[in-house]
């Protein structure tokens, strides 16, 4: 292994610091997002029941033992349950916004290896082929084949291992999106069901 990272030459560096970081980030994004997972029904029919006989405080202490963004926007809403209904919303959308920005953060980085461990590679095949031709005119022919192999090492080495990188960092930022995708639907919606619980209750 180590021999096939001297021969990718320098470029192997910037390359394998962004595959360590991938996984690194991926891996905690997947803890932190699989960690928050809940059933969100069976806590919203808890919350449902604890309103429906006039136990706020049990409500929120529900909210407050699970975890996740839709236990936090539901949380923010019961503690407004004697306000109108627009500041139950308004409430709920910041503290919605906050658990949003704390699904996607670090995102970004992911995102960012994407686009740039392919042209990492690319940049060491260029370095690979120019070096490649720069052994040719000391040469001045291909008496000596072999003599070619270091660069043309260096040219397929960056590629592939920039692909390697690339490919696999974008299949979990797309599985990483598509959890951070339902949870925020399941935000909207749970919070919707709860500005009218808290509406009709008050009406009653």
């Amino acid at each position: 292994m180590i021999e096939l990272i001297v021969s990718g030459g320098p470029v192997m560096i910037p390359l394998l610091l962004c595959s360590v970081l991938a996984v690194a980030v991926g891996l905690e994004r997947l803890w932190f997002l699989l960690r928050t997972k809940i059933d969100t029904e069976d806590l919203m029919e808890d919350i449902q029941l604890s309103l429906g006989q006039g136990k706020v405080l049990e409500a929120m202490q529900l909210t407050k033992k699970a975890r996740g963004p839709v236990a936090a926007v539901l949380s923010g809403g019961i503690a407004y349950y004697d306000r109108d209904k627009e500041d139950i919303k308004n409430h709920m959308e910041e503290i919605g916004r906050l658990e949003i920005y704390k699904m996607e953060r670090r995102m970004n980085v992911l995102d960012v290896i994407i686009g740039i461990a392919p042209l990492l590679g690319l940049l060491g095949t260029v370095t690979g082929i120019i070096k490649s031709f720069n052994i040719l005119a000391a040469l001045e022919g291909i008496s000596q084949p072999s003599a070619l192999s270091a660069g043309i090492a260096e040219a397929l080495i960056t590629t592939a291992a920039g692909l390697i990188i690339a490919i696999p960092t974008m299949a979990v930022y797309s599985f990483l999106n598509g959890i951070i995708d339902r949870n925020i639907a399941e935000m909207n919606k749970r919070s919707n069901e709860l500005v009218e619980l808290l509406g009709s209750g008050r009406e009653q």
